[in-house]
């Protein structure tokens, strides 16, 4: 747990040097900040429940095992969003810091969760191969830690195995979503089935690792921070250490624990269930993460921001979605003691789909990911729990249709190729990216938007290859997009 903690207060102090402090004094606070946060974490923390070398070590190995499958290391296919994430991290390790862009007729900086990108790119440096490999590792590391500390949350290592496979196959019934859309409408998406509900998706686990592990881990560790406490086996100062911690890889994944967050406060607070060193916790990570909140902020408004009201198609995604898994938790009297914790994930998973921020539907997807997470981890617990076949088998049919969703992504990631090399920079790689294309206030801002004054070392180089990769992207077909085209 501290070193989990520790790497994510690494990345908030690396921000530091992208924003232009020193490199000397960057250097120091990421020795000692770092330690003084993993020793405080050591401290809070009873350590009554160990984790093994064996558990670390096979959680590692799938850890690293999805993240291959899923692109990283450029081994198998990666999908398109990834033309985006490859150009940010070849300009953090082949620029020196801070560097800027000259776009819409002014000076942008790079303003995107860079969490995931800052200690692969000075590792990486300018080698693509040190980058790409240096992402893999850190990443798998990351992953690996979540998994070895989840397993605490059960007694036994079969329901771990159970847990495990369960978690990471999670998802909601696309498959059936699919397969009403092709009779309703004639034609479905089978590369990518979750876009069976048009502008609603709950991503699935895989598709999390695969498309956005940067989201995908900042939303895990917040959940699984607040199921250790509701657990009793962490105090409440992890959990609140965390919120601040992970925003600089996911500001919407934080965004969709701040309904928790009250909650544990109104907790803690009734229950007096909090000690001054909760409280130093979670003050010296605040302290750490002020800069990366500061930077995520810096002229956000532009994204834009509203109520999407529901279409015919809600219903049917919140019952194929969110309702398979929600209703027997509800009913289970035997897990009444958490039953707060499902109504507010439930609560949020009918929601967040009626809010949108930016073009896309990206809030309702990451945002969701610590309520879908905490849905898993009941699930998986009451699915162990069962001593009779009906809810057996309830537990075994939701879970095989599920994990249809992530057998489709990694069967894509097998038939298609590895992704190609970068070429363009991000400012040349954005309008020729094969995805859905965003305004340019999504990934950078005004350099004067921020709060401190920036001087630029470097400039990126305006002038881009006639060719963004070194060979053509493997792109899969969507038929939802050729057929709005023609219409």
């Amino acid at each position: 747990m501290a070193t989990l903690v520790g790497l994510l207060a690494l990345d908030n102090i690396l921000l530091l040097g992208l924003l232009g402090l020193p490199p000397l004094l960057v250097g120091a606070l990421a020795l000692a900040a770092p330690a003084a946060l993993a020793f405080l974490i050591c401290a809070a923390v009873p350590g009554e429940i160990e984790v093994g070398t064996p558990t670390v070590l096979v959680c590692l190995l799938v850890a690293a095992f999805l993240l291959i499958l899923g692109g990283e290391g450029r081994l198998f296919y990666a999908t398109a969003d990834w033309q985006v994430r490859d150009a940010v991290l070849a300009d953090m390790g082949n620029h020196r810091w801070p560097f800027d862009y000259w776009l819409d007729g002014k000076s942008q900086m790079l303003r995107a969760p860079v969490g995931m990108y800052l200690v692969p790119a000075l590792l990486g440096g300018a080698s693509q191969a040190g980058r790409d490999w240096a992402l893999l590792a850190h990443n798998s590391l990351a992953f690996a830690l979540i998994f070895a500390i989840g397993s605490a949350l059960f007694p036994s290592r079969r329901a771990r195995l159970i847990a495990l496979v369960t978690f990471v196959m999670f998802s909601g019934l696309d498959m059936v979503g699919s397969i009403i859309h092709q009779r309703v409408v004639g034609w479905a998406d089978w590369d990518h089935i979750e876009r069976w509900a048009g502008a609603y998706q709950y991503s699935a686990h895989i598709t999390q690792m695969f498309w956005v592990p940067q989201h995908c881990l900042a939303g895990w560790t917040l959940a699984l921070a607040y199921m250790l406490w509701r657990k009793g086996i962490v105090p409440i100062g992890l959990f609140g250490a965390m919120l601040p911690l992970v925003a600089i890889w996911s500001p919407l994944a934080v965004m969709g624990a701040l309904p928790f967050a009250l909650y544990a406060a109104v907790v803690v607070l009734r229950t007096r269930g909090w000690g001054w060193l909760d409280v130093l916790l979670c003050a010296t990570a605040m302290l750490l993460a002020i800069p990366a909140l500061l930077y995520l902020s810096a002229d956000a408004a532009s994204v834009g921001s509203g109520v999407r009201p529901p279409t015919v198609v809600y219903g049917l995604f919140i019952l194929l979605e969110v309702l398979p898994f929600l209703v027997p938790l509800l009913r289970d009297r035997a897990g009444a003691g958490d039953r707060a914790t499902i109504l507010i994930a439930g609560a949020c998973l009918f929601l967040m789909p009626l809010w949108g921020i930016g073009l896309s539907n990206d809030f309702q997807m990451r945002a969701s990911i610590m309520p879908l997470a905490l849905v898993a981890i009941a699930f998986v617990q009451w699915g162990n729990e069962r001593t009779y076949w009906p809810g057996k088998a309830w537990f075994i049919v939701v879970v095989a249709l599920g994990a249809v969703t992530g057998t489709a992504e990694a069967a894509r990631a097998l038939r298609l190729g590895p992704s190609p090399v970068p070429r363009c920079s991000l400012a040349g790689a954005w309008d020729r990216q094969t995805g859905f294309v965003v305004p340019h206030a999504s990934y950078f801002a005004a350099r004067a938007a921020f709060a401190i004054r920036i001087d630029p070392a470097e400039r990126v180089p305006a002038t881009q290859p006639a060719r963004c990769w070194d060979r053509a992207w493997p792109v899969v077909k969507n038929v939802a997009m050729e057929r709005l085209d023609r219409q």
